[in-house]
């Protein structure tokens, strides 16, 4: 166990805020929990090891909690509320204020009862097993509900009973097939120029030679494993194109728009039959957040969709809880 009590109490709504100082952090994290406290431990290291939402054995699988993240360096503060591993009934809205005032919104009352929903539905509408996403207490309520990566997990070592590992394999098969005979234009963005990809065998290669293996359903889920695992040494250009490629596989546009990622709109994504359905489902009922790791990649003029503040000259982060 831990060997200090780390909990911050928070008082009643209506009663003010709790008010601490940060010092700096990189990927650090803020756990709120309803009713109760959180079980945290250590690993000989040693390692934190954090709340498990999937594993039902785990000392917090029963409660209701929730975690925005941050990272505060010399450069910025950056902030996000992040759905990429799970939805709960716990929702958390923060923002920050600096040279701007950034604010991103929670969930609205009702959301995760309408994502369970909608999980649900797509499951019956294609046999895949989007329902299983949705975690119930013991008397049937949704406790919360976790991200197809997260149930795909343990069955990384045994590919064939692995959950959703088709989802994407005819999409995939007519992306490959299009840019044989077509470029796909990938704008890095920022001045960064454009990167110009074909298929030849079963790998993509862009001008500036970097090439990407053709992808599986794992891999889009994940967005860090085969072709699209990130890697520290690789250039910044691949990175990029790494990304909007990830994010072309997950949101569906890249049959429908050879220029990645501008001339799509939000309206455009998810709207291939074979998509990453909990990321359509998530984003039709919660006002911004990530629901997969790049959902960042924003075409040029358009919102972001991402949930995500940052800014340099950080004077006030505020993270709220409650609808």
């Amino acid at each position: 166990p831990l060997p200090v009590d780390c909990a911050i109490p928070l008082r009643p709504a209506g009663a003010g805020p709790v008010v601490l100082t940060l010092p700096q952090m990189f990927g650090a994290r803020v756990y709120f929990v309803r009713d109760s406290k959180l079980d945290f431990f250590v690993n000989p290291g040693p390692a934190l090891v954090e709340p498990a939402f999937a594993t039902s054995t785990d000392a917090n699988y029963r409660r209701v909690w929730s975690f925005a993240e941050f990272t505060f360096n010399p450069t910025q503060l950056y902030a996000n509320i992040s759905y990429v591993d799970l939805v709960t009934a716990l929702p958390i809205g923060l923002t920050l204020t600096g040279d701007a005032t950034h604010t991103v919104a929670a969930l609205p009352n009702g959301a995760l009862q309408k994502i369970a929903d909608g999980l649900v539905a797509q499951a019956g509408r294609d046999g895949q097993p989007w329902d299983k996403l949705v975690i119930r207490d013991s008397g049937g309520q949704v406790l919360r509900v976790i991200s197809p990566q997260n149930l795909m997990a343990p069955f990384f070592d045994r590919p064939n009973e692995m959950p959703f590992r088709n989802v994407f394999d005819g999409y995939i098969n007519q992306v490959w097939d299009k840019y044989r005979s077509t470029d796909l234009r990938i704008d890095l963005q920022g001045g960064r120029g454009v990167r110009t990809g074909r298929v030849s065998g079963d790998v993509m290669t862009f001008t500036g030679g970097h090439a990407f293996p053709k992808p599986s359903s794992k891999d889009i889920f994940t967005c860090n494993h085969g072709p699209f695992a990130n890697n520290p040494g690789d250039p910044d250009d691949k990175k990029g194109l790494l990304a909007r490629l990830a994010a072309g596989f997950n949101r569906t546009t890249l049959l429908t728009h050879p220029d990645q990622p501008n001339g799509a709109t939000a309206a455009d994504y998810y709207r291939d039959q074979a998509t990453n359905h909990w990321s359509r489902v998530v984003h039709a009922n919660t006002p911004i957040g990530y629901a997969f790791p790049y959902d960042d990649v924003r075409p040029d003029g358009q919102p972001d969709v991402s949930g995500a503040a940052h800014d340099g000259n950080p004077a006030r982060f505020t993270l709220t809880v409650g609808s």
